[in-house]
């Protein structure tokens, strides 16, 4: 008898603290209804500081800031190039160096932030028992939010890879289309239609199984978009389930897109995307990814890099107004690649070399190029000194096929660098993050890039 008084008491006390808990974290606890995180790969703080120089806006009266933030800061802001991103009130520095990969590559650095887990040079999201990691997308799936994928990139790139699927290795681009297609991600909008689509005579990189994933999408409930005016057409109060893709592969650069381009603008996209998503009364987390400011600094254009930054900004303004001012959202770089200082002013013929100053190299004396007047601009890239002979051939190849021109504006030349490289690497410098709305707080200071995964997720 007296053991099942206590067993009674026990269960009562259980089911008690049970119930106690669900009310606590339905009821009490507040989560946040919208999460959105914008990953911009390769915007350094020096490459953010030569947009401000070049792309800044002008306040608004109306704006809403942080009222912590005084009036002589704030004057201070505003005397200089101002973008919606330095409405942002929390900022953090993100260690990104492990023990014996001291540079991790965009996959290794996109899976610390997505699964908060490091992993080897090489893979996404899966470690070295060849275990699939959850990432924030599954985290908020299974707590009944709405999720989204926006990317310039192609969608089986590294970084939108690590929110959805894995890479183990090697890059499987066609096994990748599939598991995004069954991740039941709500709204998928981004590039790399070719990997979802058959090889064709018109589409060499097609899948070569012959399956269309577009037609399944559309099987599984999808509505499929593929041209920035049937995205604009889109009825985002009845559209739950979105798919679009709208380039072969990685976007173009918003200033080279060709005439009558099917691509839309990022902030296009991110507002269909949060449109959509705010129907879902248990919150939604989106991620936001412009792989194209990278892909300049890569090749050392820093004009092209700059210009991008201004196409983010633009998203972020958009991000803010639609998801309203107290969303949690989030602003990382991910990775450097390695810019050091600021958007040379002097003529684009006094960048660097020539093809004429490199070509036809006929002595070991003319390898090296003239040295330009103007100071290095990257660490490493296309626009170092060119020391060999087949450093020469190869950036005269680029200019021969059009990869680099010269002429004005000169968007297409390399700047300056340091070292020559075919393209600039990630580095090892401490990533940034940048946050504003309820929740923000938690992200400032100093830490790791795979303390963001369990932040984010206690918002959840």
């Amino acid at each position: 008898m007296k053991w099942r008084v206590i067993l009674t008491v026990c269960f009562v006390l259980t089911l008690f603290g049970g119930f106690a808990y669900l009310y606590v974290n339905t009821f009490v606890r507040k989560h946040q209804h919208a999460i959105i995180l914008f990953v911009v790969n390769g915007l350094d703080l020096n490459t953010l500081n030569m947009a401000r120089q070049q792309a800044g806006r002008a306040p608004s009266q109306s704006e809403v800031d942080d009222p912590l933030i005084g009036d002589a800061r704030r004057r201070v802001a505003y005397r200089g190039g101002v973008l919606n991103l330095d409405s942002f009130w929390d900022i953090a520095l993100l260690g990104i160096q492990q023990p014996g990969q001291p540079v991790p590559d965009e996959g290794a650095n996109a899976t610390a932030l997505a699964c908060g887990q490091r992993v080897d040079n090489g893979f996404v999201a899966m470690n070295n028992r060849n275990e699939a990691l959850r990432s924030l997308i599954y985290a908020a799936e299974q707590t009944g939010r709405a999720t989204g994928l926006v990317t310039t990139s192609s969608l089986v790139q590294p970084t939108p890879v690590a929110f959805y699927s894995t890479i183990k290795g090697k890059p499987e681009p066609y096994r990748n289309a599939r598991d995004l297609l069954y991740s039941d991600i709500n709204i998928i909008l981004g590039g790399g239609e070719q990997y979802f689509t058959p090889i064709s005579s018109t589409n060499e990189w097609g899948r070569p199984d012959g399956s269309n994933l577009l037609d399944e999408a559309k099987d599984r409930g999808y509505s499929l978009v593929r041209s920035s005016e049937e995205l604009e057409s889109v009825t985002t109060w009845r559209t739950r389930k979105l798919f679009g893709v709208f380039a072969p592969d990685q976007f173009y650069f918003s200033a080279l897109q060709p005439e009558h381009s099917r691509q839309p603008s990022l902030a296009a996209m991110t507002r269909v995307a949060i449109s959509s998503l705010n129907y879902n009364i248990g919150g939604y987390f989106l991620v936001v990814e412009h792989g194209l400011v990278a892909r300049a600094a890569a090749q050392n254009f820093g004009h092209l890099a700059v210009n991008e930054v201004a196409e983010v900004d633009e998203a972020i303004q958009t991000a803010v107004e639609y998801a309203g001012p107290d969303a949690l959202v989030i602003v990382t770089n991910s990775y450097s690649l390695g810019a050091v200082g600021s958007l040379p002013a002097a003529a684009a013929t006094d960048l660097v070399a020539s093809p004429e100053t490199i070509d036809p190299l006929p002595t070991a004396a003319k390898i090296t190029p003239p040295v330009s007047p103007t100071p290095p601009a990257w660490l490493a890239g296309p626009g170092g000194p060119v020391l060999t002979r087949p450093q020469a051939a190869w950036v005269r190849q680029h200019y021969d096929d059009g990869s680099f021109s010269a002429k004005s504006p000169g968007l297409l030349q390399p700047q300056p660098a340091f070292r020559f490289q075919t393209q600039a690497m990630p580095t090892a410098e401490p990533a940034w993050l940048a946050s504003r709305g309820e929740g923000s707080n938690q992200l400032r200071g100093f830490f790791n890039n795979t303390d963001v995964f369990e932040i984010v997720s206690d918002q959840f």
